[in-house]
């Protein structure tokens, strides 16, 4: 007895020591991925040269999720508290107030970290969303920068990121990705936004890719809180949310104008304070371009 308790007791011993070797490494391995530079090509975008309307600005910053995460303001907030996972998240300040880093913000630096979700000294973000801004046109950039710009300073605030060690192990593994790795860096963002209703819906579409994935198809969203629910199925696949709740324009409106379901059910995670600014010419392109998408299996992505 004693010798099969030794045993165990050195087996439970090498346990815990690799637990804290793979622990340690997780650390370590996310720190190191987190601050590697990616060597990208940075278009240069002259913003002045599109002669930036503020109005469109505005609009862009209220309906494409900038005020989810920073603020109405600009003045930054607490995006993810999830204490069963630990994941903690407050936003910068992104006003030219309160000692951010965006103050400062050339226009390369607005563009590399829109279009390829890098920071200054081309560093990866790790949770701005970038993946949805990647091909927003030069003009549309041009006039989100040019409002973010004219805002009043807000005070500063504490920006803060708490990752949980199982997040870290799977970034490590590549299961969960930084900004800068969900982004065809080869791929050339438009210069004007297009003027056709399909394409203005598919234009439009792009900001939805984060969560419901490059193929529309959603499923888990990667880096998410594990109490957050999967991402529906945009496409016309049977059991999709597209065929199976929005049949007309007028049922999609009001689920993206009151965060409700047809049935009067809520739905549990969409950026509903954005998206409900959206104009009905802006709702009804990207819903007829979402009603041409081909069938994928659900969560496929």
């Amino acid at each position: 007895m004693n010798k099969l308790m030794k045993i165990v007791g050195g087996s439970l011993a090498v346990l815990a020591a690799g637990v804290g070797i793979a622990a340690g490494a997780a650390v370590v391995l996310s720190e190191r991925k987190m601050n590697r530079v990616v060597d990208v090509p940075i278009a240069s975008v002259n913003f002045a040269s599109f002669n930036p309307d503020l109005a469109r600005g505005e609009y862009l910053f209220q309906t494409r999720g900038c005020t989810e995460c920073h603020g109405t303001r600009g003045e930054g907030k607490v995006v993810i508290d999830d204490p069963s996972g630990g994941l903690y998240i407050a936003s910068p300040n992104i006003t030219r107030g309160g000692g951010g880093a965006a103050a400062r913000y050339s226009d390369t630096d607005w563009v590399a970290l829109l279009r390829h979700g890098l920071k200054p000294g081309r560093v990866p973000a790790f949770v701005m969303p970038s993946e949805d801004y990647a091909q927003m046109a030069d003009e549309d950039v041009a006039a989100l920068v040019t409002y973010i710009r004219s805002m009043p300073p807000s005070a500063e605030r504490k920006t803060e990121m708490r990752i949980p060690l199982l997040v870290k192990a799977l970034y490590v593994a590549g299961i969960a990705q930084d900004a800068s790795e969900k982004i065809d860096h080869t791929k050339p963002a438009p210069t004007r936004v297009p003027v056709d209703t399909h394409a203005q819906g598919e234009y439009i579409s792009k900001t939805c890719v984060g969560c419901h994935g490059q193929g529309f198809s959603g499923g888990p969203i990667p880096g998410a809180p594990p109490v957050w629910p999967a991402a529906a199925n945009l496409t016309s696949a049977a059991d999709s949310a597209m065929t199976q709740r929005y049949a007309s324009v007028e049922q999609f409106r009001q689920m993206m104008r009151s965060g409700k379901r047809a049935d009067g059910t809520s739905i549990g995670v969409m950026p509903f304070e954005s998206l409900r600014g959206m104009t009905d010419t802006e709702l009804d392109a990207l819903f007829g371009f979402l009603k041409t998408l081909q069938p994928r299996t659900s969560g496929t992505r």
